[in-house]
């Protein structure tokens, strides 16, 4: 199991059913299993050979229901919905599907899209970290339903951009930030560029406080 996917597993509670969307070899749907998180477990893929790994992992026995299905169709009813390793609109696309009192997503894009979507929606995102597995960096985000809307009240253009917990001190942030900030620095001096450029630099004093 990855880093990240270490990660986003010990933000899983105990839930009265649980579906890992896009669950590829089944590692998160396994650790479920492990820890008897919950009573109804399933993994779902719209490929049908990424299912097969899973089922090879785990077993056809092994409790969890083996779902081969479009996410937006699969995760309604279900209490904690997962999803790691897709990008930010196929997620805002499959979470307005459904209800669950928990979300736990992993963007690869558009991540501001996602925080957006589940506030507006009322669901209040109480985890937001910046997380580093090997050379890559991630968000990794829970969500959960209630709260949602007041705390949109209060969230600048900056925490949706780069967090809702932002202020707070995340080394791999800092780290993060200032890669792309050099980066911003060596490309052509554009409008846009310079905008991106200021919004950074706020968020460094932040971070550097």
């Amino acid at each position: 199991m990855t880093d990240r996917l270490a990660a986003l597993c010990e933000l899983i509670d105990r839930t009265p059913s649980f579906i890992d969307v896009g669950c590829d070899h089944g590692y998160v749907v396994k650790y479920v299993l492990e820890n008897a998180l919950s009573p109804v477990i399933a993994a779902c893929d719209i490929s049908e050979p990424s299912l097969d790994k899973a089922k090879k992992l785990l077993g056809e026995h092994s409790g969890a229901e083996f779902v081969c299905a479009d996410g937006a169709q699969a995760a309604k009813g279900y209490d904690t919905v997962f999803i790691a390793g897709m990008g930010g609109r196929e997620i805002v696309h499959i979470t307005q599907n459904c209800e669950p009192q928990t979300y736990i997503l992993s963007p690869q894009s558009h991540v501001r899209e996602v925080r957006i979507s589940l506030l507006t929606r009322d669901y209040d995102i109480i985890c937001d970290k910046t997380l580093k597995d090997g050379r890559k960096y991630y968000d990794i985000i829970k969500a959960v339903r209630g709260g949602g809307k007041k705390r949109l009240e209060r969230t600048d253009g900056l925490m949706l951009e780069y967090g809702i917990f932002v202020r707070e001190r995340n080394g791999v942030m800092l780290e993060r930030l200032q890669k792309t900030y050099a980066a911003l620095l060596a490309y052509p001096p554009t409008e846009k560029n310079a905008a991106k450029v200021r919004e950074i630099e706020e968020v460094l004093k932040w971070q550097s406080l």
